[in-house]
């Protein structure tokens, strides 16, 4: 296997957490490209690990959908496709529906104001083409709706969904969507979150990723050209 991963030096209490991070990171940045056989031993050779901490990382970036099996101690990174990209959009737009909704009336006075400073945040980067700037504050953005909600099991749900959704957009279509458009709806699932409107939270959610899904699924398809396949051979 070709050296692409830095060895990893420090050896903290959540070795998983870390090898975990660093695969899912090279994944996305195709370090790690679309269809790549990997291996357990082969992982942990270039990262300087045990194979433990390689194998449990590999299981949750197959129960997330980032890797596929293939053979006992190994695995090959996912390919995308348009049916891929639509199930995955369509199964977060329920779980951040549920949170919005739940964050409504659960979240606290702080998270409420938290939501409201990273929807005018990504607004605002939004606006000025600051593409980097946006993706922060989206990311922080989803992950206080998610903890705002106080369902841990929904959380680590969502979490998945989103590092799914994740590659999809960033490595499969980085061109795709409008961040105004996103930020826009950052800022109308916060203020309906503000006021503990469960319903309107709930459906600004929905809409807005299910516009994000449409505009990654549209992106992919165009990038692609005709004859795209629709299932992830």
């Amino acid at each position: 296997m070709v050296q692409r991963l830095a060895p990893v030096t420090e050896k903290p209490e959540s070795l998983t957490e870390i090898v975990y991070q660093l695969l899912r990171d090279a994944i996305i940045s195709k370090r790690l490209p679309p269809g790549e056989r990997v291996s357990e031993a082969g992982l942990a050779r270039q990262l300087r690990v045990s194979k433990t901490p390689v194998r449990e990382a590999l299981l949750r970036l197959n129960t997330i959908g980032l890797i596929e099996a293939d053979g006992v101690r190994g695995g090959r990174i996912v390919r995308p496709s348009a049916e891929l990209i639509r199930n995955i959009y369509e199964v977060r737009g329920s779980l951040e529906s549920l949170a919005a909704q739940l964050a409504a009336s659960r979240a606290t006075q702080a998270q409420r104001s938290q939501l409201l400073e990273l929807a005018t945040a990504s607004r605002t980067a939004a606006r000025k083409g600051d593409v980097d700037g946006f993706r922060r504050h989206d990311d922080t953005f989803h992950d206080v709706l998610a903890a705002a909600s106080a369902n841990p099991y929904l959380a680590r749900l969502i979490d998945n969904a989103y590092a799914l959704t994740g590659a999809a957009r960033q490595r499969d279509v980085p061109s795709a969507g409008d961040t105004v458009d996103c930020a826009t709806g950052h800022v109308q699932i916060a203020e309906a979150v503000a006021r503990g409107d469960s319903a309107a939270a709930a459906a600004a959610a929905a809409a807005h990723v299910a516009m994000v899904g449409q505009l990654v699924l549209q992106a992919f398809l165009e990038a692609a050209g005709p004859g795209t396949a629709t299932a992830n051979e």
